[in-house]
């Protein structure tokens, strides 16, 4: 592998840090490969130690490589969680006291689409999911706290059902900020019941591969949580600006 020595009035680190991420993208690099030592890069590319170090480091922070000292520097494993943490904790950070609404309204606009091409790509073993997923739900229809995860759960297979593989990495962060803020909005009156008959409903449609009424029926359980919502910041004096 041959790396092109860096101008000097360009920011080194980051010229570094991109061709060493181009070469992973490449597959010149994989998981589980040590990379040169610090020395023979800095030699490779004409620049300091110093230099590459930091391009290392900014590597790491993005979870393309783990620095081991005294043993060097790997590859990392790409994963799912690699891309959401990192997204979780800044959409965590950037969410206010009305957080939970911003949450409704991105999912009003995503989820109905994800119903819809759900009900169009998805097989039996997604359907035996939600399935026993809604049985579950059922059987702690008098404990909602604990019908959270469950909740989430079908609307996380719902994404996987999508065979979008890019839609259950944008959804996961938001459903993680979701298991957060939903129990105080998850106890408003029949916010349960209504949450078992829109999965009862939107299980038919995967069952009879129909999209159209799956996205409908998703729009009327996120119109439905997002008054849930509302209802709780009116009660608590909540604030909202729009």
């Amino acid at each position: 592998m041959e790396f092109n020595k860096i101008a000097r009035e360009e920011s080194l680190s980051q010229k570094i840090e991109m061709q060493i991420r181009n070469a992973i993208r490449q597959n010149l690099f994989c998981p589980g490969d040590k990379l040169p030592g610090e020395l023979e890069l800095a030699q490779k590319f004409g620049v300091s130690r110093t230099a590459v170090r930091e391009a290392l480091r900014i590597l790491s922070g993005r979870g393309l490589v783990n620095i081991q000292r005294g043993s060097g520097v790997y590859i990392s494993e790409i994963d799912v969680a690699s891309v959401v943490d990192p997204f979780y904790q800044l959409l965590e950070m950037k969410c206010g006291q009305v957080s939970q609404l911003h949450l409704i309204r991105v999912r009003k606009f995503i989820e109905p689409e994800i119903a819809r091409l759900a009900a169009t790509h998805c097989n039996d073993s997604d359907i035996d999911f939600l399935t026993i997923n809604y049985a579950q739900m059922s059987d702690r229809a008098e404990k909602p706290e604990e019908m959270i995860d469950i909740d989430i759960q079908f609307h996380f297979r719902l994404a996987e059902a999508t065979q979008n593989p890019i839609i259950p990495v944008i959804m996961q962060p938001i459903f993680q900020l979701l298991h957060k803020f939903i129990q105080a909005t998850y106890k408003q009156s029949h916010a349960p019941d209504l949450a078992l008959e829109n999965h009862r409903k939107l299980m038919g449609c995967m069952r009879a591969h129909d999209p159209e009424a799956a996205s409908q029926i998703m729009k009327t359980h996120m119109a439905q949580a997002e008054e849930h919502v509302l209802q709780y910041y009116k009660k608590h004096d909540i604030q909202i600006t729009s």
